[in-house]
């Protein structure tokens, strides 16, 4: 599942109307590396348009979710708490920023999947 949303509600600051987000939702075991280095490539190439990035992934051979959060072209992420017994292993990552192209960001994305 994807999502792209449009930044229209209100707030006491402004906010400039060509940021948007585009949220990923899927389940899946993610290659760690991989990922490590979609997103790298990615922050590299599209800095000055990605402002903001954060996730929870579920990532192959690790028993706990995976947090991570990026603020332009830094980002990091660690373990977080155990997955539940009956909890879905699903990622959940969300792109905060300008001139978002939803699907390339969604078939990256799954590239990461094993």
């Amino acid at each position: 599942m994807i999502n792209h949303h449009d930044d229209h509600h209100a707030h006491d600051h402004v906010h400039d109307p060509g940021v948007s987000s585009v949220s990923i939702v899927c389940e899946g075991n993610l290659d760690l590396e991989k990922a490590n280095i979609w997103l790298g490539t990615l922050l590299l190439e599209r800095s000055d348009d990605i402002y903001r990035m954060k996730g929870l992934l579920s990532v192959q051979g690790m028993n706990e979710r995976f947090v991570f959060q990026g603020v332009h072209d830094i980002f990091q992420g660690s373990p977080d708490r155990p997955w539940g017994p009956n909890e879905p292993r699903t990622n959940k990552i969300v792109f905060i920023g300008k001139n978002l192209d939803a699907q390339e960001l969604e078939k990256g994305f799954k590239g990461c999947l094993l």
